[in-house]
């Protein structure tokens, strides 16, 4: 009985063995032929150009020009004539204002012959501008001094930029600089004013920029001004994804080719990044070596590889 059992485990390993086997063996075989073949990636250049390193310093849109519309007395607000958004123009009507005495009159049954007591008094803009708040509506009761509206200059938009004073020196009067928005835009920008005082909790110093170009932005907008700290004319560079890193991020390396067919780990040491270059410090390199811009992850060093036909990287047969 015990031999039987034997047998029929022995049975089913064998028909186990012969199902996995095809399986197995197109992998191995996958494996070998990708090795000879050797692993697909594309070649390119170097390239020389000039290139900055920045620092990106967070600045934030302001308008230094707005007019707070205050009551003058107290009161109902009878009307409102604008909307937020609405452009308003010097000495239009913003609110009409009943006063107390005149609400209580007219919610009393009390005649008042042969005299006039409206009671409405309107309260007007003193600047031009666009209306950007609106602090009561219609019905609301407001006290002497309450706030009712803010009115901006849409041609006082300006930066408010505070920089390390460690960074100040790096700004020069009526400097013009680079703005990245939020939406990826680029603007330019030039220095207007500098406050001549320092924050005493963050240390930073105040600069106001002025758009070189007419421009519509919202206030309080995070705004990147570029500032450069030292500049290369003739760098050496690779593509980003040409450039690996171990984990820590203290060492570089780029897959050198030495012919169609090989490529070696070539150690770097990288300099500054700008839009998708990297600069090659050391060692110096050649504009006609050539080095994997895509598919060098994870290559060990001295890989087998191979270019595609069309590859501007592959070197033509002579």
């Amino acid at each position: 009985m015990n031999f039987l059992k034997v047998k029929e485990v022995l049975l089913a390993t064998v028909v186990a063995s012969l199902l996995f086997l095809p399986a197995s063996c197109s992998k191995e075989e996958e494996k070998k032929e990708t090795v000879l073949k050797g692993v697909e990636v594309t070649a390119g250049y170097p390239v020389k150009k000039t290139m900055t390193e920045y620092i990106n310093l967070n600045g934030n849109s302001a308008y230094l020009k707005q007019e707070i519309i205050r009551a003058t007395f107290q009161g109902f607000i009878d009307k409102v004539y604008k909307n937020i958004g609405d452009g308003v123009k010097q000495g239009d009507p913003l609110f009409s204002i009943r006063t107390k005495e005149a609400d209580a009159v007219t919610n009393s049954r009390t005649n008042i012959k042969n005299q006039q007591f409206s009671g409405l008094v309107d309260v007007s803009a003193r600047t031009g501008g666009v209306l950007i708040e609106l602090v009561h509506q219609a019905g609301d009761y407001i006290s002497d001094g309450d706030q009712m509206a803010t009115i901006i200059d849409p041609q006082s938009l300006r930066i408010m930029l505070e920089v390390p004073f460690q960074y100040s020196k790096l700004i020069s009067e009526n400097g013009s600089y680079r703005l990245k928005l939020p939406d990826g835009r680029y603007l330019s920008a030039r220095v207007a004013k500098k406050i001549p005082s320092i924050d005493p909790v963050n240390q930073t110093q105040k600069f106001i920029l002025e758009f070189n170009n007419k421009t519509e932005l919202p206030a309080n907008l995070n705004i990147g001004v570029l500032i450069p700290l030292k500049s290369y004319v003739d760098a050496i560079a690779l593509p980003k994804s040409a450039v690996m890193a171990n984990e820590t991020q203290t060492e570089f390396w780029v897959m050198k080719l030495m012919n169609d067919s090989i490529a070696v780990k070539f150690p770097i040491r990288k300099g500054i990044e700008m839009d998708s270059l990297v600069q090659v410090e050391e060692p110096r390199i050649s504009l006609t070596d050539r080095f994997v811009v895509n598919g060098a992850y994870g290559l060990p060093d001295s890989v087998k590889i191979a270019l595609p036909q069309n590859n501007p990287g592959k070197k033509k047969e002579e």
